[in-house]
């Protein structure tokens, strides 16, 4: 019987049930990574008119310069490539 209700679940009531048996603080981790999701999917979270015209001015700098790969690995703790 469970089986057949577990089918027709919604993807959101499956992981309503999948999150719900998690223990505490697995649960606080998953509760961080989807109020984090659900702010930057916010209409707050849009840039502004002025900060589009930004970004559109850097993406056209035809002399754009980058940070060192070394320096970025160093921030990060890992490099960017295959």
């Amino acid at each position: 019987m469970r089986v057949c209700y577990i089918a027709h679940m919604t993807i959101l009531e499956k992981f309503n049930a999948y999150a719900e048996a998690l223990p505490p603080e697995r649960r606080r981790e998953i509760d961080d990574l989807l109020a984090s999701l659900m702010e930057s999917d916010s209409p707050e979270s849009d840039l502004t008119p002025d900060e589009l015209a930004e970004l559109d001015r850097r993406v056209a700098d035809p002399n754009a310069e980058y940070a060192d790969p070394k320096d970025i690995a160093d921030i990060f703790g890992t490099t960017f490539r295959d």
